[in-house]
C-alpha cells in the first residue's frame, strides 16, 4: 500500500515539477495568437488540459453475464513551447498524466477481445506520455521519451468517436505484442521521427520503441499491476519498430482531409511463441510434445489505412474509413483484421453533432485454429474452435454546454473469438451493450 502511494506521488510531482520550474519566463505579454487548442494558457509558452472522461455500459444479453459496469479517467495534460519561453525555437516538451478508476466493461461483461471502451484499464494514478519534441520547420520532427504508438501510427480520424478500442490500436497488434505493445495504457521508451507532414498532408513517420512496456516479468502476469503506474520506463523485451508512409490532400481549416491513404510496417526483435507446434514440430495437443512452443526470434506484420470524405456542404460532411492488418499466423493469434465505418459530422444541419459507424472483424490465424483442431481430435471433442470476432458499434456524439454526451449501442459476435470460456467450458453468447459516454475537456 505504501509503495503505491509513493508511486502515485511520484506522477503527481512530476507534473507539478513541470509547472513550477516555470520562473519569470512569462513576463511579456501574452501572444493572442498562440493556440493551446482546447486547453488553457497560464503563462506564454505554457499550455495545461484537463478531461474528464466516463464510459457507463448495459450488457443486456450474452458475454460473460448480463449487468453494468463503468469506468471513469480524468486526464492532466502540459505543454511547453521552449521557443516562447526561452527562445529556443522548435523545442517542445509535453506530459500528462491520468487518473483511472472504476469496473472493465471488457473484463466483467464481455469476455471480448475488443474493449468496450478505450479508456478501460486498471484503477490507478499513472503517469502516460512524457517527451520532449525538437522540430524543423519544412522537414519535420523528432520526438523521444515515452511515447505511445497509437498517437502517430494505424490511426483513422474519420473512426476518432467510436468508443470500442480495437477502432483505435487494433485487436491484431493489442494480441501480437507483448503487453498489448506500446499504447493505453502503457507507453514505452522511444523515439518517434515524423518527415514531412504526415498529419495534414505528405509524409513518413518512423518509430523506435521498447519492446514490453510491461516490463521484464511472466507472460501470464498483468503488465498494468508491474507498471502501475507507468514510472517503470522499461527496455525490456527487445525492440519494436514501426514505419508509416502517408500521402494525401492537404488538411483544410475545419472538416476531415479528403483523402489520405497509409501504408505501415512493423518488427519486434523479441521472442515469440508458435500458436500450434513444439520445438519437435508436435502439436501442443498431442499428449506425446512437450509442451513447451517453438520459439520465434522476432515478429512482423503490415497494414494500410485509407480515408475519403464522400461529400462536404457547409458544416456537414460524411466522411468513410478502412483499415487492414495481415501478419503472421504462426506465431500471433489473430493473423487478419479489417474494419471500416464513416462519420457523419453536423447530421441534418445539428452543427456540433456526429454520427459514427464502424465494424470490426479479427480473424483467428490458421495455426491457433489448428491447435483448437487438434485437441478436438485427440483430447476434448466438444472443445469450441476459435474463429473471429466482430464488433460492431453506433454511437451519435452531441454537445449539452461544455459537456459532449455519446449515447451507443455496441454488438459483439463470437466474443473472445468464440474461445471456450474459462467458467463453463463452452463458447460465449453474441454481446448486446448500451452505453453511454460523459466527457468534458478544459
Amino acid at each position: 500500500m505504501i509503495g503505491r502511494i509513493e508511486g502515485m506521488g511520484r506522477v503527481l510531482l512530476l507534473l507539478g515539477a513541470l509547472g513550477a520550474a516555470l520562473p519569470a519566463w512569462a513576463q511579456e505579454a501574452p501572444d493572442p495568437e498562440e493556440a493551446c487548442g482546447e486547453g488553457t494558457r497560464l503563462l506564454r509558452g505554457l499550455c495545461v488540459s484537463t478531461s474528464f472522461t466516463f464510459d457507463g455500459f448495459g450488457n443486456l444479453r450474452g458475454g460473460l453475464r448480463r449487468g453494468v459496469a463503468g469506468t471513469a479517467q480524468i486526464g492532466l495534460g502540459v505543454q511547453v513551447d521552449f521557443g516562447r519561453i526561452a527562445g529556443l525555437d522548435g523545442w517542445t516538451l509535453g506530459a500528462n498524466a491520468l487518473g483511472i478508476w472504476g469496473r472493465q466493461a471488457g473484463e466483467a461483461l464481455t469476455g471480448s477481445l475488443a474493449s468496450p471502451s478505450n479508456i478501460e484499464a486498471l484503477s490507478t494514478v499513472r503517469l502516460y506520455e512524457i517527451w520532449l519534441q525538437r522540430e524543423v520547420e519544412g522537414w519535420g520532427s523528432l520526438r523521444f521519451g515515452q511515447l505511445s504508438a497509437e498517437s502517430d501510427f494505424t490511426v483513422a480520424d474519420a473512426a476518432e468517436k467510436l468508443v470500442a478500442d480495437t477502432f483505435g490500436w487494433p485487436v491484431a497488434l493489442g494480441e501480437a505484442l507483448p503487453s498489448g505493445g506500446p499504447e493505453y495504457p502503457l507507453a514505452a521508451p522511444g523515439i518517434r521521427l515524423a518527415l514531412g507532414e504526415p498529419r495534414d498532408g505528405h509524409g513518413l513517420s518512423l518509430g523506435l520503441f521498447s519492446g514490453d512496456p510491461g516490463g521484464r516479468y511472466g507472460e501470464n502476469t498483468d503488465p498494468e499491476r508491474h507498471n502501475r503506474h507507468g514510472i517503470n520506463f522499461s527496455t525490456a523485451g527487445g525492440a519494436f519498430m514501426m514505419a508509416e508512409a502517408v500521402i494525401g490532400a492537404t488538411r483544410p481549416p475545419e472538416g476531415p482531409r479528403p483523402w489520405v491513404v497509409k501504408l505501415g510496417a512493423w518488427h519486434h526483435t523479441g521472442g515469440f511463441d508458435a500458436q500450434r507446434r513444439d520445438a519437435e514440430g508436435l502439436s501442443l495437443a498431442d499428449p506425446a510434445s512437450s509442451g513447451e512452443p517453438r520459439r520465434y526470434r522476432n515478429n512482423q506484420g503490415g497494414y494500410a489505412v485509407g480515408e475519403a470524405t464522400l461529400w462536404r456542404e457547409g458544416a456537414q460532411s460524411l466522411a468513410v474509413f478502412a483499415r487492414g492488418f495481415a501478419q503472421p499466423a504462426d506465431r500471433n493469434p489473430v493473423s487478419l483484421q479489417l474494419d471500416g465505418g464513416l462519420a457523419w459530422t453536423a447530421p441534418f444541419r445539428h452543427v456540433g453533432h456526429m454520427l459514427s459507424f464502424g465494424a470490426s472483424h479479427a480473424r483467428i490465424g490458421r495455426d491457433a485454429r489448428g491447435l483448437d483442431r487438434d485437441a478436438q481430435i485427440l483430447a476434448d471433442p466438444f472443445r469450441p474452435r476459435r474463429t473471429h470476432e466482430t464488433v460492431l458499434e453506433v454511437n451519435y456524439d452531441f454537445p449539452v454546454g461544455p459537456v459532449h454526451l455519446r449515447p451507443l449501442a455496441q454488438w459483439y459476435i463470437n466474443p473472445a473469438a468464440n474461445a471456450a470460456d474459462e467458467e463453463t467450458g463452452r463458447s460465449l453468447r453474441d454481446a448486446l451493450l448500451l452505453g453511454l459516454r460523459i466527457q468534458a475537456t478544459f
